[in-house]
């Protein structure tokens, strides 16, 4: 029996919600990460147990709803492994410490005084003494004797017959499962290439970056959409520029493909996306669905057989 539209739309709300905390937890996560090299560890330890109780509560709220969301058990266990490194980090930093020799002479003032009388050195001394004990001797009792050699036996290896080995059950070999996930996610590129070419030939200009990428709908979709669109970007497919102060797209021309062949260039780009700058995105361009259809989490037949 399926649940009524309403508790559907309650639920989707729900995890709308549940990211946006995820993503607010890693965010005071990278916080308490720059603050290890300046505040002490108590204060790190505190923020992290902090972090893991909202997490342990949100991950609560996501089972209390019966509903399994890949996404939200990677940002969970992503959450959990941060606090684990901000625990390692700021123990490292507590250990780090050198040794103070003002601590250590004011550790052994109280023994002997500050005087500076040289004999109350010998207390230290006795209590030196006192640890050592002497080690326990025997004489040695062995007499004299002769030696006599005993021939050691050299013992005969068996031969053994020489088992058959036998062949376990037939199986398909790793080299074809990568050849049909690479033939996969081919046919994925090629399908994000033409969409991306029909969208440039209809509007007849370069589209903006965070609008070819952005899902309205589920903000995990938008990075792995950015994610295919860097392959493009590799490969040469596809262009970057701006367009009136905004980051855009395009496909590449024949020339420009030529050229890219002809250089050996490597370059690199870095863009900031996270969960804020995805809502910003939806609002900007009044995004209700995404330009791109692209088929998520697709097996191939001979895969799943």
């Amino acid at each position: 029996m399926e649940p009524p539209a309403s508790d559907s739309h309650k639920s989707q709300l729900n995890a709308l919600e549940r990211r946006k905390k995820y993503n607010e937890l890693l965010d005071y996560g990278h916080e308490l990460a720059l603050r290890t090299q300046t505040e002490d560890a108590v204060g790190i330890f505190q923020g992290v147990s902090s972090i893991l109780i909202q997490t342990d509560q949100l991950h609560q709220s996501m089972a209390a709803e019966k509903m399994e969301n890949a996404s939200e058990m990677c940002i969970n266990v992503q959450v959990v492994k941060m606090g684990h490194d901000l625990v390692g980090a700021a123990l490292q930093k507590s250990e780090s410490t050198q040794f103070c020799d003002e601590e250590l002479a004011a550790a052994i003032v109280p023994i002997i005084g500050d005087s500076g009388n040289p004999l109350q050195w010998l207390h230290i001394g006795e209590l030196g003494i006192k640890s050592f004990s002497m080690s326990k001797q025997s004489p040695c009792l062995l007499g004299a004797f002769e030696l006599e050699p005993v021939q050691v036996e050299k013992p005969v290896k068996e031969r053994r017959r020489r088992q058959r080995q036998e062949l376990g059950d037939p199986r398909k070999p790793e080299t074809v499962v990568k050849l049909n996930q690479e033939e996969t996610d081919a046919r994925k590129l090629q399908g994000v290439m033409e969409q991306l070419k029909a969208i440039y030939e209809e509007r007849r200009q370069p589209i903006p970056y965070f609008e070819l990428i952005t899902d309205p709908t589920d903000y995990m979709n938008t990075v792995d959409t950015a994610f295919q669109i860097s392959f493009l970007i590799r490969d040469g497919a596809v262009a970057l520029e701006t367009v009136d102060d905004l980051l855009s797209v395009r496909p590449t021309s024949s020339s420009e493909k030529q050229q890219n062949k002809r250089t050996d260039d490597n370059v690199q780009a870095i863009l900031s996306l996270n969960f804020a700058k995805w809502q910003s995105a939806v609002k900007q361009f009044r995004l209700k669905r995404p330009l791109l259809a692209i088929e998520r989490d697709t097996l191939d037949a001979s895969q799943a057989s």
